[in-house]
């Protein structure tokens, strides 16, 4: 379907009346001010039914909420292919799991998170040649490469790296139609690839870290592996130099820790999705939408680890990410 902004008028009205339901940064503050992480998750589910909760509230709370968010938006749009960038990482996710699980002999019962494109009890009921075809053809077509690797090396880091590589193509197809989904898959390409380098260069892994670099480098960004693999050789100054000439030159600063790099690759991707708050409507609303959800999730998790690791609210606030709302 050609895409067409004034097709989403609808989809606009209703995600801005459910964008009244995000948590954002005020109701963040009254958690970070919780004593504990089940006073939090306490919180948010005051006056729903609780009966049949599994004991990992947490993830109940959080996995529904996204699975909502996603069938809210693609029963809104006209194009229900918006939604699939935001689920193919599940997929990803889901292919991880039963590849690695398979090779230990053991059941994914259980390991699979089910807010992807595929039903995550497909693969569970029916054989390999039903359920494959379901994914999305590069994360499909991966497969045999991955299994190809691991009997060369018994290394399941190369399943991680290619099935990584697979889903990034996926997800740029699928975002192709819609400017702001598909600068995000970029960035997030980009963003996740200079992390890696950072770590690397960190970890002083020399001539092994290049080669993790390089098999693991996500296609779909704006820095080519060629750009990345010159910054690694000529070390973190030459990281930050190249930096300064791209999108993310105010991302990363010189000798800031990793936790800290995170953190500002993260907010680098909500600063992005914010400036659909000035579109009044087109595919950008949705879109936004369904990436916010995502980041107060990623939140709620920092959050209440830091709470049940017993951190001072300072500290697990410094670790926090900037809110949509």
């Amino acid at each position: 379907m050609r895409y067409d902004p004034a097709q989403y008028l609808y989809a606009s009205a209703r995600v801005r009346a459910m964008e009244a339901r995000l948590w954002g940064k005020q109701a963040f503050s009254r958690f970070l001010n919780a004593s504990t992480a089940d006073e939090i998750l306490d919180d948010l589910l005051e006056g729903t039914v609780r009966d049949g909760l599994p004991s990992d509230r947490a993830e109940a709370l959080t996995a529904g909420r996204m699975r909502e968010a996603i069938r809210a938006v693609a029963d809104s749009v006209p194009d229900p292919a918006l939604v699939l960038f935001m689920q193919y990482p599940y997929d990803c996710h889901n292919l991880k799991v039963i590849e690695k699980c398979r090779h230990k002999g053991i059941s994914p019962d259980g390991l699979l998170i089910d807010l992807g494109s595929v039903d995550a009890k497909t693969p569970l009921t029916v054989s390999e040649n039903d359920y494959l075809p379901l994914f999305p053809v590069h994360l499909r077509e991966a497969v045999s490469a991955c299994r190809e690797a691991f009997a060369k090396t018994t290394d399941p880091q190369e399943i991680d790296f290619i099935l990584d590589r697979a889903v990034f193509a996926d997800m740029s197809e699928a975002a192709a139609p819609f400017p702001l989904a598909r600068e995000w898959v970029a960035a997030k390409a980009d963003l996740q690839n200079l992390l890696s380098c950072l770590r690397l260069l960190r970890m002083q892994s020399a001539e092994l870290g290049r080669s993790v670099l390089e098999r693991s480098a996500l296609p779909c960004g704006t820095v080519s592996t060629e750009l990345l693999l010159d910054c690694y050789d000529g070390g973190e100054e030459a990281l930050i130099a190249t930096l300064s000439r791209t999108p993310y030159r105010d991302t990363f600063a010189a000798h800031t820790t990793l936790g800290e790099a995170e953190r500002a690759a993260d907010n680098h991707l909500m600063a992005l999705i914010r400036r659909a708050k000035a579109i009044p409507f087109g595919a950008e609303v949705p879109v936004s939408y369904l990436l916010a959800c995502e980041a107060e999730i990623k939140n709620l998790r920092i959050l209440l680890a830091g709470k049940r690791a017993g951190l001072d609210t300072q500290v697990i606030e410094a670790r926090m990410r900037d809110c949509y709302a």
